[in-house]
């Protein structure tokens, strides 16, 4: 199932801002496969401009053309000789296979008539929209015939998703039940009241008073009728059409070729030939090991009950949750300004971009994980931003919140991601690329070095960590066990609140994610197992020479990798400095 692209995330394993800068691979076929796919971008953009439907098309004829585009330039790479390629261009060819694999996935089985995960969907990925901002006459107009769009690019998916359903691929019963929360909002009685009236929020000064005045009346009647109406008919589609025929057992098993499908998943996903039986087993393994921590600080703290006992106290004791928003963003915050000061003891290369600390968006904050990382352009008027959760404050635990910002701000998400886009060594295409494998095994090794900067020093915050760091553990078993094991949500549920401290809200919201995204969890804990095998053989390997604030430049001083790159990389590092 390809990743659903949110305002939030730059496109996963897709073609992202692919108009080159310097500099170039250096083979020919590379070059010319970058050429090719700007251009087939380009003409994929005009296509859309020339349709009338400036929200483009998104039916089975435009991933066809992806996936026919994406063979015949993976044909062509997979043609070279790699061992006559430098390491520079040996990395372009393999993130290139990387994310021509994606859109040959996606019409291979199907995928792209499933377009909606546990947080949103097509329907979601348009409010972007209402950051539009209006200069003139001709913004105005270009945003309206966008909101006027809004209808049919409501029907195309409903078409898309009427497909998927006759074949059995589709999101369960018990991801979309609670899926009210994402249309609900758009659903306004008055057009100042809708999200997308935000641009016509302020005349723009090139804008006569009696032309504004009617760009006003045609926005409220294009919101009313186009937009709100849009959303009804979505509402009416999920509630009348898609929850009485949506699968009510979860997993990819139940797709067409679902075990096939499942295991092209986990290839993508961890960037590894493993097969899912051993990265269950894997994960079996970690979470045993994380036990015998957790039971430590248990028994530091002197609580003579059993785990479970220990964990039940922790989601009932009113001291470990915020009582306001404000309170936990400020929090947040503070903890965010502290690691700001640590991070040159453990980098010698810092971002310039800046990041803030806000809330989750409230459309989507229902469904929604306790904290993400929201990136921003590196030429951007707007900072990357860390989003914190503020919906059901009693499911929002305080122990946990700085794991959760050493991942998601610094040194995880905003620090990895802007550094990535101002490297000057890279061709564009991969300073926006995101291999999941590498960015979310960072982000959780980023929440192993809170110790070495003077964190988690209250044993509850330890406890806070290694409930995160079993969390991720318990997700190589718990996506093997929904996916390819037959395992019921309740037993994927049962399983996660019993091994960890995440509030029940949480523990129900993450595995709807993990039913909706089948692979994807894999990636945090099978990215970071690897950086922290690299860092033991570095360590080892060159003593009195190792230097971490060195280690951690060189791992983020290609942008993205394959966990194979990040091997080659290191062990060359490591043979350079010997």
């Amino acid at each position: 199932m390809k990743a659903i692209v949110f305002a939030f995330l730059f496109c996963i394993g897709s073609f992202l801002s692919l108009a080159q800068t310097a500099p170039e691979p250096a083979h020919p076929i590379l070059k010319q496969a970058l050429l090719d796919i700007r251009a087939f971008r380009e003409q994929e953009r005009k296509l859309d401009q020339n349709s009338g439907f400036p929200l483009g098309l998104h039916g089975a004829a435009a991933a066809k053309r992806s996936h026919d585009f994406a063979l015949e330039i993976q044909r062509r790479i997979q043609q070279i000789d790699r061992s006559s390629l430098g390491f520079a261009d040996e990395i372009n060819a393999e993130l290139l296979l990387y994310s021509l694999e994606d859109d040959i996935s996606d019409y291979q089985y199907r995928s792209y008539l499933n377009p909606l995960l546990s947080e949103g969907g097509f329907h979601t990925n348009i409010t972007g929209m209402s950051n539009t901002v209006i200069r003139n006459a001709a913004d105005a107009s270009d945003y309206l015939k966008r909101l006027s769009d809004v209808p049919r690019y409501m029907e195309e998916h409903f078409g898309l998703i009427r497909e998927g359903l006759a074949v059995g691929i589709a999101q369960p019963y018990d991801v979309i039940k609670s899926f009210n929360n994402t249309y609900e909002i758009h659903i306004v009685e008055k057009p100042e009241q809708s999200q997308f009236w935000k641009p016509f929020q302020q005349k723009p000064s090139g804008i006569a008073d009696a032309e504004w005045q009617k760009i006003l009346t045609e926005a409220k009647a294009t919101i009313m009728e186009k937009v709100v109406g849009g959303y009804r008919s979505v509402k009416t589609f999920f509630e009348k059409e898609y929850l009485p025929k949506a699968p009510k057992k979860p997993g990819a098993q139940f797709f067409p070729s679902g075990l096939d499908f499942y295991q092209e998943r986990v290839r993508h996903f961890t960037t590894t030939d493993l097969h899912y039986d051993s990265i269950f087993q894997i994960g079996l393994a970690e979470v045993s090991r994380i036990q015998k921590a957790m039971k430590q600080v248990k028994d530091q703290v002197g609580f003579k009950g059993s785990m479970q006992d220990f964990i039940q106290s922790l989601r009932t004791d009113p001291r470990f949750y915020p009582k306001t928003g404000e309170e936990l963003l400020k929090e947040a915050s503070f903890i965010a300004k502290k690691i700001d000061g640590k991070l040159p003891s453990l980098f010698g290369r810092l971002p310039r971009q800046p990041y803030g600390v806000e809330p989750v968006p409230a459309e989507i904050a229902p469904t929604y994980t306790a904290g993400r990382y929201s990136p921003s352009p590196i030429n951007s008027t707007r900072a990357g931003h860390y989003w914190v959760n503020l919906y059901n404050l009693p499911s929002r635990t305080l122990y946990t919140l700085e794991a959760l910002t050493l991942h998601e701000a610094v040194p995880g998400h905003h620090l990895q991601m802007s550094l990535t886009q101002e490297l000057e060594n890279l061709p564009s295409f991969r300073r926006n690329l995101y291999v999941n494998a590498f960015g979310e095994g960072w982000g959780l090794y980023a929440e192993s070095l809170g110790e070495e900067i003077g964190l988690y020093k209250d044993p509850y915050s330890k406890f806070g960590q290694l409930t995160y760091d079993m969390w991720r553990a318990c997700r190589l078993v718990i996506d093997v066990g929904l996916h390819a094991k037959g395992w019921s949500r309740q037993q994927a549920v049962d399983y996660l609140a019993s091994n960890t401290a995440l509030s029940l809200h949480e523990v129900n919201t993450e595995i709807n994610r993990y039913i909706a995204w089948p692979g994807q969890a894999l990636a945090y804990k099978m990215g970071e197992l690897k950086i922290k095998e690299l860092r033991q053989r570095a360590t080892s390997a060159l003593g009195d020479k190792f230097d971490v604030r060195k280690f951690h430049d060189l791992i983020l001083s290609e942008g993205t990798l394959t966990l194979r790159l990040m091997e080659k990389l290191v062990d060359r590092y490591i043979a350079s400095n010997k």
